[in-house]
């Protein structure tokens, strides 16, 4: 089993490897520290059913029911969730108390003018801070918000989200729950602000920990062919999408690791969703 590396920031590519086919206990060890060390694996030219790629990715963590085990990031399935439009850069579910751990995705159906995920790498940013940077936010915690019914490629603040929407304080400076390094827990789709500090050291302070976070040499860009499988650390990356051509099928069949289903850590939800 080879691995090269997907970019210089981050992720590695597994070549000529069938995930279908059974690993070695050698192998899958050295898949997890791959995922641990470079936050995301990709596999070229699978052939995958929900139930395949179910077995796969439980070797990395427990299995996450969101709406069911499997669902599909898609704008031409009626099932389809997240169906169009740009994302901006977050982290699933890092507006609750713990976030999504690992999320794959599988492609079925990719538009010809291109549609790409791009990861940004919350570890190494938290690694190369600016050292004057570093000593303002040590201690800082941010507030993680959001609203089921805001467009996606807008930020939100608190002030505007509807009654009941969840939120959650983190420090922006965290430990990864499994690997105890440090990353950056604010996000440009979900943190509302620094706590604690004046509205304008807030936007200034957020405004430079992205300047890190989200520069070009902090990402990676994938490029989705028919066939991908794409499995990342949640909590390490985090991921966005630019806007794409609404009348071209896009399929990527979804599965989640987690401790928590999403409505145990957002109890109102289908109250939410309903709205």
């Amino acid at each position: 089993m080879k691995m090269t590396d997907a970019s210089p920031t981050l992720g590695v590519v597994v070549q000529d490897t069938d995930v279908r086919a059974p690993f070695t206990a050698d192998e899958v060890d050295a898949l997890r520290d791959a995922l641990d060390s470079r936050h995301l694996l990709v596999f070229r030219d699978q052939s995958l059913t929900p139930e395949e790629q179910l077995t796969f990715v439980a070797r990395f963590g427990p299995l996450c029911a969101e709406r069911q085990l499997w669902s599909y990031v898609s704008n031409s399935r009626p099932d389809g969730i997240v169906r169009d439009g740009a994302l901006r850069f977050h982290s699933d579910f890092a507006f609750a108390r713990e976030a999504v751990l690992a999320i794959s995705l599988y492609s079925v159906e990719v538009p010809q003018s291109g549609a790409p995920t791009i990861f940004a790498n919350a570890v190494r940013a938290a690694a190369i801070l600016p050292q004057a940077l570093r000593d303002r936010v040590e201690h800082a915690t941010v507030r993680n918000i959001y609203d089921f019914h805001w467009p996606d490629d807008q930020r939100i603040r608190e002030h505007q989200m509807r009654p009941g929407m969840p939120f959650h304080d983190h420090p922006l400076l965290g430990r990864h729950p499994r690997t105890g390094a440090t990353v950056v827990q604010a996000n440009e789709m979900h943190t509302d602000r620094v706590l604690d500090v004046e509205p304008d050291e807030s936007e200034s302070l957020l405004d430079a920990i992205y300047a890190v976070l989200y520069a070009d040499e902090n990402r990676y860009v994938h490029d989705w062919r028919v066939g991908d499988l794409v499995l990342w650390d949640n909590i390490a990356l985090h991921h966005g999408r630019p806007a794409f051509e609404r009348t071209e099928a896009r399929t990527l069949q979804r599965v989640a690791l987690g401790n928590y289903t999403p409505t145990e850590l957002v109890p109102n939800l289908a109250q939410l969703l309903g709205r």
